[in-house]
């Protein structure tokens, strides 16, 4: 579905402020090619999740909905691309751990707000399709940590995998910048990196806490193919 290549966006610009601020903002690369947020630790926010024309299809949402939710993903990419934009032309360099920081609070807000228009049964639902398109990598996110209890001892190897898997994410990006690699590979080394973060989670989480969070899932997900063109 062509809905579903507009999830590159945010997770462009996320990558590519991070990348900018190691590389002091310098030129090309940015918005070439396009990815989900693979490597950022945190699987797909829910607010990008809700471009997807099948996640609509699954939550049944309202024309009205729909349109609501078009304005906050819009007006979040345009706050995104200004304050990148800003920090930029003052030749600012903000350290990725703060900008990865900075795009997770953003990102926050924006779920507050898609709650506001979701209801309580849907959003319960969309959790679900996180958690199932999300895999392993769900238990980033502290209320899953909640639910499955994780202890201190995992979420110090959960924290590790994390950011050794965001420092290889900065290292695919800024190959590409300086065209160490072609920009059309970016993807798939992401995808790469990304189930290698996967598979080294579940070697983290307990056979109880594995089971609770495919229970976590709810019913089966179907996804629907990307449309090409």
């Amino acid at each position: 579905m062509k809905s579903i290549v507009k999830l590159s966006i945010i997770g462009m610009l996320v990558m590519a402020a991070i990348t900018a601020s190691a590389q002091g903002f310098g030129g090309g690369g940015q918005g070439r090619g396009g990815m989900r947020m693979f490597g950022m630790g945190g699987g797909t926010s829910t607010a990008m999740l809700l471009q997807r024309e099948d996640v609509q299809e699954d939550l049944a949402l309202t024309s009205e909905q729909k349109s609501s939710l078009k304005d906050i993903q819009q007006n979040q990419t345009d706050k995104m691309r200004a304050s990148f934009e800003e920090m930029r032309a003052s030749g600012t360099r903000p350290d990725p751990t703060t900008m990865r920081e900075t795009m997770t609070k953003m990102m926050k807000e924006v779920d507050a707000e898609v709650n506001k228009v979701l209801k309580p049964e849907q959003q319960t639902r969309l959790k679900e399709i996180s958690i199932q398109l999300d895999g392993n990598k769900a238990v980033m996110k502290p209320e899953i940590q909640k639910d499955l209890a994780i202890t201190d001892a995992q979420k110090a190897k959960l924290k590790t995998l994390q950011e050794g898997s965001q420092a290889a994410s900065q290292s695919v990006m800024e190959k590409a910048r300086n065209r160490e690699i072609q920009w059309t590979e970016v993807q798939d080394i992401m995808k790469k990196n990304d189930k290698i973060l996967n598979d080294e989670i579940g070697k983290v989480l307990t056979p109880a806490q594995k089971t609770k969070l495919t229970e976590m899932g709810g019913k089966k997900f179907v996804e629907k193919l990307e449309e090409k063109g």
